[in-house]
Order: C-alpha cells, then sequence, then structure tokens
C-alpha cells in the first residue's frame, strides 16, 4: 500500500504524537523493569505490580503506535505479485485490500469496544493483588483500531484521488485494469463456498487468496481467522474472538521484552555506538588475510548482541564497514555479499526478535531459545570469517595492515566498552539467571538512551525522539503480525489442521532425515517471496506441533527456523538485507544477488550442520537446567 504525504494537518499531528506516545511507553516500561530489579538485588524488596503493569503498557504501546505505523509504510506484505503491477491496475487493487483492512479494523474496534464496556458493567478486575479494572487496559484495543481505521480511510481517500492520473499508456481498458482485482475477489468468494464443502480446501485456497492479494501480512492472517471463524465455527458470535486473542497474546511478559529490544537496537545505531564497536573489532584483527572484512563480521557478531535485529546490524555495517572495504581494495561482490550475510547473524544472537516472537507463539523458554543461539551463531561467524580471509588473503588489490600496538587496542576498547557493557547486561545477565530476558531488555534501553545521552553524548535529541518513533514503529508491527499470527493459529488448532498433518505424517514412517530434509525444503521455498518474520508466524503454528509432536526439541526448531530465515534474508528477489546493501551500495539487484550466493551456500551447508548435530543448539540451554 502506498504511503499518504503528511501535511503537519491536526490529524497528523494526532498520528504521528500517537507514535511518540508509544515509544514514551516503551521507555516507561523500561524504567519500571530496571526499577524492579533495583529494588530486588539492593532493597531486598520485588515488587508486586511491574509484571502486570508492564504488560498493561506494552498493549497500550502496540494498539497506539498502529496508525503511525501504517503511515509510515512499516506493515509488511508479500509483495510478490503486486511488484509486478503499477498505474491504475495497482490502485484498484490497493483500493480493493484497503477495504478488506477496514473490515478488519471494523470488526476488532467494534468487538474490542463491547469487551471494554461489558468488563467495565460487570466491574472485572485483574486477578492479581492490585486489583486493576481490566477496561482499563483494554480500552487501548478500540482506541488503537479507531486510529487505524482512520488512517486506512485516508489512504484510501488518498487512492481515489490517484486514480484519474494513474492511466498508462497500454493498460487498456477499465475491465483490463480490473481484472487482477476481480481475480482476487472471485477467489475469495470461491475460498467462501469450499469452506462449506470441503474445509480444508476451503482454508488452503482462503490463505493463499487472502496473503498475495497485498495485504499486510498482520491483517491477512487476522481476516483468515475472521472468516474462519465466522464460515466454520459460529458466525457473527465468534467474532468476540478477535479483541480477546489480541489481549492474550499480549498478555504475557515474554512479549514486553521485544519492544524494548527493539528500542535498544533504535538507540544504539542512532547513537553511533557502533563506530566505535567496529573501530575496536578493526584493531584487533586488521593484520590478518582480509582483516576488514573479518573485523566486519566481528561487528556483526557484537552488534547482533546489542540489538537482535538483523536490519539494524545490516544497516549499522553497511554505513560503517562499506565505503572503508571498497577503499581498501575488497571486491564490491565481496563486499556486498559479506556485509549482507553478516547483518543475518543479527537474529541468530541473543536477543534475537524473532527467538522473541517463536517464544511468545510456543511457550519455549526464551532464555534457553536465546543460549541456543550462541554456539551456531559463533559457528556462522567463523565460517563467514574464514571464507573472506581465504577469499581476501589471495586478493593482491586487498591492502592489508599491520598489527595494531597494544596501546591501539586498549584505546579502542575504552571507547567501545560503554557498548559493549550492553552484551554484559543483556547475555551474562541472563546466562547466569541473575535476571530474566525482559529484564535484560528494559536495563538495556535504559542504560543504551544512558550511555548516548550522557556518557558518548553522540545522541542528540531530535535522534532521540526518532529512536522512539522508530521503537514504535517497528515493535507495533512485529506486535500486530502475532496477534494476526495467533488468531490464524485458532482456527488452524480448532480446524484440527496440525493434528492430522502429524497423524499423516506418522503414518508415511518416513525416516527423520526425510522428515526434516522435507521440513528444510519447504522453508527455504517459503523464504524466496515472503519476509523473515512472515515465514515465521505463518509456518509456526503449523510446523511446531508437528516437529515436537515427532519427539525433536522445540529449541533446536527454533534455531534451524532462524537458519532458514537467515537465508530468506539474503534471498533473491525478496531478501531485505539485499535491498538494505542495494541502497546503501547504489548497486544493481543483479549485483547484489551475486554477491550473496557464495554466502547463500556457507549457510545452507551450516543448516545442514545444524540439521544433523542437534547439540550444537541444545547443549548450552541444558546447562541452564
Amino acid at each position: 500500500m502506498q504511503s499518504v504525504e503528511t501535511s503537519g494537518s491536526f490529524y497528523d499531528r494526532i498520528i504521528v504524537g500517537s507514535g511518540l506516545l508509544g515509544g514514551g511507553l516503551i521507555v516507561l516500561n523500561g524504567l519500571f523493569v530496571a526499577y524492579e530489579v533495583l529494588m530486588r538485588y539492593l532493597f531486598n524488596s520485588p515488587t508486586v505490580w511491574v509484571m502486570e503493569i508492564s504488560i498493561y503498557v506494552t498493549l497500550a504501546s502496540t494498539f497506539l503506535s498502529l496508525a503511525y505505523a501504517l503511515r509510515q509504510k512499516a506493515h509488511v506484505k508479500v509483495d510478490f505479485i503486486t511488484n509486478y503491477l503499477s498505474g491504475r491496475t495497482l490502485i484498484f487493487l490497493e483500493i480493493f485490500t484497503s477495504l478488506l483492512a477496514i473490515l478488519f479494523c471494523l470488526i476488532m474496534g467494534w468487538e474490542g469496544a463491547k469487551m471494554a464496556m461489558t468488563s467495565y458493567q460487570n466491574w472485572e478486575v485483574s486477578p492479581s493483588v492490585l486489583r486493576v479494572p481490566v477496561f482499563i487496559p483494554q480500552i487501548f484495543i478500540p482506541l488503537g483500531t479507531i486510529l487505524l481505521t482512520l488512517e486506512f480511510i485516508r489512504l484510501l481517500i488518498h487512492l481515489f484521488k490517484e486514480l484519474p492520473a494513474a492511466q498508462k499508456p497500454g493498460e487498456g481498458s477499465i475491465f483490463l485494469q480490473l481484472w487482477i482485482t476481480v481475480l482476487f475477489a472471485a477467489g475469495l468468494i470461491i475460498s467462501f463456498i469450499l469452506l462449506k464443502v470441503s474445509m480444508n480446501l476451503g482454508l488452503l485456497v482462503l490463505f493463499f487468496v487472502i496473503l498475495l492479494c497485498g495485504l499486510p501480512v498482520a491483517v491477512a492472517l487476522a481476516l483468515f481467522g475472521v472468516f474462519g471463524f465466522y464460515f466454520l465455527f459460529g458466525g457473527l458470535s465468534m467474532l468476540v474472538q478477535l479483541p480477546v486473542m489480541a489481549y492474550s497474546t499480549l498478555d504475557s511478559f515474554v512479549m514486553v521484552a521485544l519492544p524494548l529490544f527493539i528500542l535498544t537496537s533504535c538507540v544504539l545505531r542512532l547513537g553511533g555506538v557502533g563506530v566505535k564497536i567496529y573501530h575496536f573489532a578493526n584493531v584487533l584483527v586488521r593484520h590478518l588475510p582480509g582483516g576488514l572484512g573479518i573485523a566486519s563480521i566481528i561487528f556483526c557478531g557484537l552488534f547482533a548482541a546489542m540489538t537482535g535485529s538483523s536490519v539494524a546490524v545490516a544497516a549499522a555495517v553497511s554505513m560503517i564497514a562499506l565505503p572503508e572495504m571498497l577503499a581498501r581494495g575488497y571486491s564490491r561482490h565481496l563486499t556486498i555479499g559479506l556485509l549482507a550475510a553478516g547483518g543475518t547473524l543479527g537474529i541468530l544472537f541473543p536477543p534475537s526478535i524473532p527467538m522473541m516472537l517463536y517464544a511468545s507463539m510456543t511457550n519455549e523458554s526464551l532464555g534457553a531459545l536465546f543460549m541456543g543461539g550462541v554456539i551456531p551463531g559463533l559457528i556462522l561467524s567463523g565460517m563467514f570469517c574464514i571464507y573472506v580471509a581465504f577469499v581476501a588473503g589471495r586478493d593482491k588489490n586487498v591492502h592489508r595492515e599491520k598489527r595494531a600496538s597494544f596501546g591501539e587496542i586498549i584505546t579502542g576498547a575504552k571507547e567501545a566498552l560503554g557498548g559493549l557493557i550492553t552484551i554484559v547486561i543483556i547475555m551474562g545477565g541472563i546466562y547466569s539467571g541473575i535476571i530474566t530476558p525482559t529484564e535484560s531488555g528494559g536495563i538495556a534501553a535504559i542504560y543504551s538512551i544512558i550511555l548516548g545521552l550522557f556518557i558518548y553524548r553522540s545522541l542528540s535529541g531530535k535522534n532521540l525522539r526518532q529512536s522512539l518513533l522508530d521503537g514504535a514503529r517497528i515493535s507495533s508491527m512485529i506486535m500486530l503480525i502475532v496477534i494476526g499470527a495467533n488468531i490464524s493459529g485458532q482456527v488452524i488448532l480448532m480446524a484440527q489442521i496440525s493434528q492430522n498433518i502429524l497423524l499423516w505424517v506418522k503414518s508415511m514412517d518416513l525416516p527423520v532425515w526425510v522428515i526434516i530434509l522435507c521440513i528444510n525444503i519447504f522453508l527455504i521455498i517459503m523464504g524466496a517471496p515472503l519476509e523473515a518474520v512472515s515465514i515465521l508466524v505463518i509456518t509456526l503454528p503449523i510446523l511446531y506441533p508437528l516437529m515436537t509432536g515427532l519427539g525433536f526439541s522445540g529449541v533446536w526448531f527454533a534455531i534451524v527456523m532462524v537458519i532458514n530465515m537467515e537465508l530468506a534474508l539474503i534471498s533473491p528477489p525478496e531478501g531485505l538485507n539485499l535491498f538494505i546493501l542495494q541502497d546503501m551500495a547504489k548497486a544493481t539487484a543483479g549485483e547484489v544477488s551475486r554477491g550473496v550466493v557464495p554466502f547463500l551456500i556457507i549457510i545452507a551447508f551450516f543448516l545442514v550442520l545444524i540439521s544433523a548435530f542437534p547439540a550444537l543448539s541444545t547443549w548450552l540451554p541444558s546447562l541452564m537446567q
């Protein structure tokens, strides 16, 4: 969907203000969580309110930020088909999808308002000692959804205004311009009919029609649930499940962690911490063959352990390392491929954002998932370093620098120390068991702000404001995807699809390696047209019950899924890291695609290694038990 230009109107200020408020609430949560840790360990007086209040604040932050996320085009969609459309053909389809999105918003808003009103009339209170009236957090569901509805309506008006001027030569009559929209509308109607004839076939057609038409993934998943509830499981009376499931999805202390780590990554990126970390990595290894490339991978691993985001890592390393490597004689193909692949480490090391989603959707231990990624992350980093050392070491155009003096190393370490402490807070706190992953996220978020504002003094007020907006935008988008995935997952559960697939697979009596191979091939194929987070939330409701039902470790399967997501991040044509490098390097799509081929092979080999030896991902978590 297209973005609407801001005009500085009162409404625009409301939308931006709601996003800024959402970001401010994330900071408030960080303060709450840090206060809890402080009271528990310094004063031996743990609080009774932080966990509950932080959940409510996360819910408010999420829904208040949704409209701003839409304004900034943050809601991801499967654009495999829409990328090939243009002119009025595309606008007609976007009008159709906007109407579907408004339908979802109206249902969620109406049912959410009814839920909050019922809670108020019955004066329902939380079961904790705080006895909080539950209509207070619940009211943010219809409130945020109203803002989102208004933003979709504004987008719809904008599309209608663009329609007359969007005519392109060769598009033909209006019937030719409408053909793709009519096709999707017909597919939707056919799926409704099939739901009454053959449930499984109807759900399959519905799923692909609604996902591929260009709707935001979160809305597509939620509408899949809406239509499933309505046509299969009780009609209008079942639609009350939408706000109930939205509320229950965010009613988890694990979900509080996700916005905190996202805010941390935004602050560290805009606060210029990456430059100091990169300089430190460079002075350690610059004398080695391919030293600057190895330093880039070390930086990726360190920044990954601070942010958990592949986008943050890829953007930071590209901005810092790209001009340095090209100036020192590294080939463009090697540089672009290395930096794109290095960015994927952002989701393998803790605090990996996809692992947080995995934990929230499966109830696996988040701490165990985080620790499960450490050894695989180190192995993959080592494989990247060996490759770049081999290739760059044989390239006579690459300038090799002299070994850094002890004084240079000490100076680099002092400069980077502030940023490196973030890693100690996150990984040290979790592995030692002193603090939970959510608490480490809260402390890291507050510490990163203090670091940028007062220690390094590299975070301006403008950049802090942008960090809050970015944190709210990204986290609300991801949270809505999880909500949509849980709504669609409920329909899948009620339709017993996962159970039937499990029984079917067991009846085939296939060897273990065949099952693992088929799952990996399926995920790799999904990675071509889909964005990494979308792969996780779409496939997990079916694959997780299947794999655990067959006796596989949930922690090991999380690492397997994340590695497949790494492949998706650098797989043409939709790899997100490819777009980042294409923009940063001013390169063509073909140039970027050729550069990542060796690293796709390395990650594929690494996937085979982890699949064959699950202990590489389960040994370290087992030590925590």
